[in-house]
């Protein structure tokens, strides 16, 4: 219950695409992970069960963090590397 209390947190998955793009950057492997990162993220929304209005927000922002960390992270790669 603890693991699923983490991984309904945004921020959770915006440091996991940070990581994936500043460490891989643009890279077949990249997508893949950040694929199956996308298919992990909706098996947490499909346990987290219905959403309550309060709480909704917070739970469905976790897929775009993903994908717009990923991308600021591979940009910073680009920019540093």
């Amino acid at each position: 219950m603890f693991l699923l209390t983490i991984l309904k947190i945004p921020f959770f998955w915006a440091a996991v695409g940070f990581i994936a793009g500043v460490g891989l950057g643009v890279n077949d492997i990249s997508v893949w992970l950040i694929a199956i990162l996308l298919l992990a993220f909706l098996a947490v929304v499909k346990i987290s069960g219905p959403a309550n209005e309060k709480s909704e927000g917070v739970l469905f922002s976790g897929g775009s963090a993903l994908m717009l960390a990923w991308i600021l992270g591979f940009a910073v790669r680009g920019i540093m590397f």
